[in-house]
This record gives structure tokens, sequence and C-alpha cells, in this order.
């Protein structure tokens, strides 16, 4: 018996149904998708063609005119390879009712893998966005790894560069690592970790003798460096291409505190009060940050591989 689009979303509220209840039966349904565990889902045609160039072939031949003699009064069927729970989940997105995240981190990369192979660019959107309402994306470091292994291994590159851009904000020790991720995938990390730092290193010197880029002009620090800024400053800049972890507000004002407590009588005991000067510096090297990550989107397959002969 088919529902109303309205009771429907009332039966996908919540993310921890069993699979007997995963219930999806569309007004207007014209063929069925079946999972691989048997669960069938009940929906009109036109949501899923226009979600999906892929799956519209796949109706498409499930739909061509069966030999009459074997013709059947029920819905046609679309088997698929994903699980009811996935499937389930992917429809929500689909059609409108209450978007349903899974709750664990593997099954919603799952979910965005399958988006992603069934080429369901808007639904991807709708996913990502969803999970970014929800805040979420990883923030601890063994997480954001464990996230990047699962985006690597579903091919997923923007969730596996939220994931490496969370892991560049703390320190890097391989040891460490070992003990927590294994497989190729920490090696491309480790890869992608060695290239970053010395492409950041080289934009951050330049951005150093381009003094800053004009953003710190006019403080009358006691020690200047070769391209009039804080001498300071100079060598906390130069420190994030050693250590990406360092760049933070804390390592920032961890750095000025520091060169503060070591002369009272330097001008730069201002620099806290003066926002605009503070805010122009760290959109600029923000910039510098930002586009390394942009010059190593991709890493090499020749590149992983030379560094792990180095080994």
């Amino acid at each position: 018996m088919s529902t109303s689009p309205l009771e429907l979303a009332s039966n996908v509220a919540t993310s921890d149904e069993p699979l007997p209840n995963l219930l999806f039966e569309y007004r207007g349904a014209d063929f069925i998708l079946r999972s691989h565990d048997s669960h069938h889902f009940r929906v009109p045609r036109s949501y899923i063609i226009n979600s999906s160039p892929v799956l519209e072939q796949l109706i498409k031949k499930a739909l061509d005119p069966p030999d009459d003699a074997h013709r059947e009064a029920s819905l046609p069927i679309v088997q698929l390879p994903e699980s009811g729970a996935i499937l389930h989940s992917l429809l929500t997105f689909i059609f409108p009712v209450t978007p349903l995240v899974p709750s664990t981190t593997e099954k919603t990369m799952e979910l965005l893998s399958v988006a992603n192979a069934y080429q369901m660019v808007s639904v991807l959107a709708h996913i990502r966005g969803s999970i970014a309402r929800q805040k979420l994306s990883s923030t601890q470091q063994e997480t954001a790894l464990h996230t990047y292994s699962l985006a690597q291994k579903y091919g997923l590159h923007e969730e596996a560069l939220q994931a490496t851009r969370t892991i560049l904000k703390f320190p890097m020790n391989i040891e460490y690592k070992l003990e927590v991720e294994s497989g190729a995938s920490l090696y491309e990390l480790w890869a992608y970790y060695e290239k970053f730092r010395g492409i950041l290193a080289s934009d951050l010197t330049e951005f150093r003798t381009s003094g800053a880029r004009g953003t710190v002009t006019g403080i009358a620090c006691v020690q200047l460096s070769s391209s009039q800024i804080p001498f300071w400053l100079d060598r906390y800049i130069a420190s994030i291409g050693d250590n990406p972890n360092l760049f933070d507000f804390v390592g920032f004002n961890t750095a000025l505190t520091s060169h503060i407590r070591s002369d009272h009588r330097c001008a730069c005991m201002s620099i806290p009060s003066h926002w605009q000067t503070i805010r122009n510096f760290w959109e600029a090297l923000t910039s510098v940050v930002d586009g390394c990550f942009d010059k190593v989107s991709i890493i090499d397959v020749y590149e992983v591989l030379t560094w792990l002969k180095s080994l």
C-alpha cells in the first residue's frame, strides 16, 4: 500500500531504523529498486532518472517490454548491489522527505561513494550539506586519519582533502601514524604531507621576503628582519614551513607573547589592539597556506613509489 510523501517523511526521521522497517513506498511508484539483501523500494522512475544518468540506463533495460508469455502483473524490478540500509538513506536525499545521514563514518562514506558511482551530482551536494550542518566532520587526528583512509578506499577526493587539512593541523610523526593506520593510503598521506611541506616552505619564504605582502608595515619593532617585518614574526612564519601544525592563532599569539616578554619596551606590545593589522596579516598568511593545498591536489603514484623505495 502506497503512502503519501508526508507519511513517508515520518518514517525516515531516525537513523537507527531496523532493517525490517526500511519501508519506502512512494505514491505513484512504477517500478521497484531491490537491494542485495532483498529489500524492496517502490518508487516513481521520474525522481530516479532525474537524479542519476547511470540508474536511468539500468531502469530503461529493466523496463524493456518483456516476452508476453512471461509478463508479470507486478512492477518491474531493478536489482542493485547496495544494501537496503544504504539505498534507504540514499532515497531520502532524492525524494522530498527528511534526509537521513547514516550514524557511522563508515556508512556515511559508503553512502557518498554510492551517490558518486551513480553520478548523482545534486544528491552528493545534498548529502555533503547535511553532513556539514550536523558537524560530522572529524576534528581529532586519529578520527581524521580513519576518515582519510575510508575516503581513499571509496575514491572520495573531496573528503580525503578535508581530512588531510585536519591532519596537517597536528604534528606528523611516521612512527605514531604507523600505530594508528596502515596500508597504501597511509603512505600516500605521508607523501602528500612531504610534498605539501616542501611547497609551503617555498611559498612562505616568498611571503616573508615580500614583507608579509605589506600587511605589517609600520610596526616599529626593536628587531626587524631583512624584509622589514618584526624578526619574531619572520621566525614564526618560517616555523610553519617545518611544522604546518603551528599554523593557528594560538601559535601566533604564543610567538608574540614570548617576544613581548623578552623586551617590554618594544612597540609590538600594541599589536593586539590593532585588530585590522592582525586580520590583514592573517588573511594573507591563510591565502598562502590554502594555495599550497591547491597545488598538491593529487599525489602522483610514481612519487609515492619513489618515496617508499627511499625508506
